[in-house]
């Protein structure tokens, strides 16, 4: 059975993506919030701060590869050095279709999986982990 998430982040700065992604996630009626950031930059200011005031981390982190400012490795690459990194899942979304970036997400242990651009809602729930 799916599971319901309280708090779901889509990290991505292609407004049309999220747009269509938000419709999915909320076609399912399992997220109870979601929230998007166009930045990685954001995205680990807003995790870092409710990781140090106590507060509930997201339960799921749709991550994309490229953005400007902070892009998905460089997340990453600094979610590592956090204490909350065991306590994120994080799933990498991309258009890419290139095998090397599916074998570095593998690379970290908060990447549970690796969901190629663009999404249907059949194959996203193929993808995610329940």
């Amino acid at each position: 059975m799916f599971k319901n998430y309280q708090l779901a982040y889509i990290i991505d700065d292609d407004p049309v993506f999220v747009l269509l992604f938000k419709k999915i996630l909320t076609k399912l009626g399992k997220f109870d919030a979601i929230v998007n950031f166009e930045n990685g930059q954001l995205a680990l200011d807003a995790i870092t701060n409710k990781h140090k005031n106590k507060e509930t981390l997201p339960d799921i982190v749709f991550l994309d590869i490229n953005m400007p400012i902070l892009d998905g490795w460089e997340f990453l690459k600094l979610v590592e050095k956090h204490q909350f990194k065991d306590h994120l899942n994080i799933y990498m979304v991309s258009s890419s279709i290139d095998n090397s970036e599916i074998k570095k997400s593998k690379k970290y242990k908060s990447v549970k999986n690796f969901i190629s651009k663009p999404i249907s809602a059949k194959d996203f729930l193929q993808k995610l982990e329940y």
